[in-house]
């Protein structure tokens, strides 16, 4: 996929798009949500699109994938692990436990993990099938959608000044290797 043809469908479509990809990439359907981001913040740099609207659909993509995944959690979660836990060890005594140590301490996780891939994704699944309460999953659902779209979108918009917008795939893929590696060099100290 180009950068023509994503600046094409933004275009098109307007602040939408933004919408879409941020839930289907919450929700967890591949999607490049951080590049994504960086990319919008450059095109506001550049001035094909408004920076506040575009944050403002940033944060209400993820906010709505977060609920979304929430109550898929919360509705189908328990029958899901009853199911197919067996098959990866988890029986219905270290489910509870994990459930319950996710409500006492975990909910600070659906904050943080916005700003880890996978994490991102598992996070208000885990919440809503371990029952954690609606109202602190809305509070860190939603500052953790705006200020991890705040991060990276306000990140392409000053990068948006220095760096060619062809240059953002290797950009993306650097950024990429230096997770890996760190992660690698985090998991070899433990």
């Amino acid at each position: 996929m180009s950068l023509d043809f994503v600046t094409q469908q933004i275009q098109v479509f307007g602040y939408w798009i933004i919408i879409i990809v941020l839930i289907c990439g919450i929700i967890g359907v591949p999607a490049p949500e951080e590049t994504f981001m960086v990319f919008l913040g450059m095109l506001a740099a550049k001035g094909h699109l408004n920076f506040g609207l575009s944050l403002l659909s940033v944060t209400t993509g993820a906010f709505i994938g977060m609920m979304l995944a929430y109550f898929i959690g919360r509705k189908a979660g328990k029958s899901f692990i009853e199911r197919y836990g067996k098959y990866v060890k988890l029986t219905e005594q270290r489910w509870e436990k994990a459930a319950g140590d996710f409500r006492e301490s975990g909910k600070w996780l659906v904050f943080t993990a916005f700003f880890f891939p996978g994490f991102r994704q598992l996070s208000p699944y885990i919440a809503g099938t371990s029952g954690l309460s609606l109202l602190p999953f809305i509070v860190l659902s939603a500052a953790g959608s705006f200020t991890w779209g705040l991060v990276f979108t306000a990140g392409g918009y000053f990068l948006g000044d220095h760096l060619p917008l062809s240059y953002l795939p290797w950009a993306g893929g650097l950024a990429l290797l230096a997770f890996i590696l760190i992660s690698i060099k985090k998991y070899k100290s433990n």
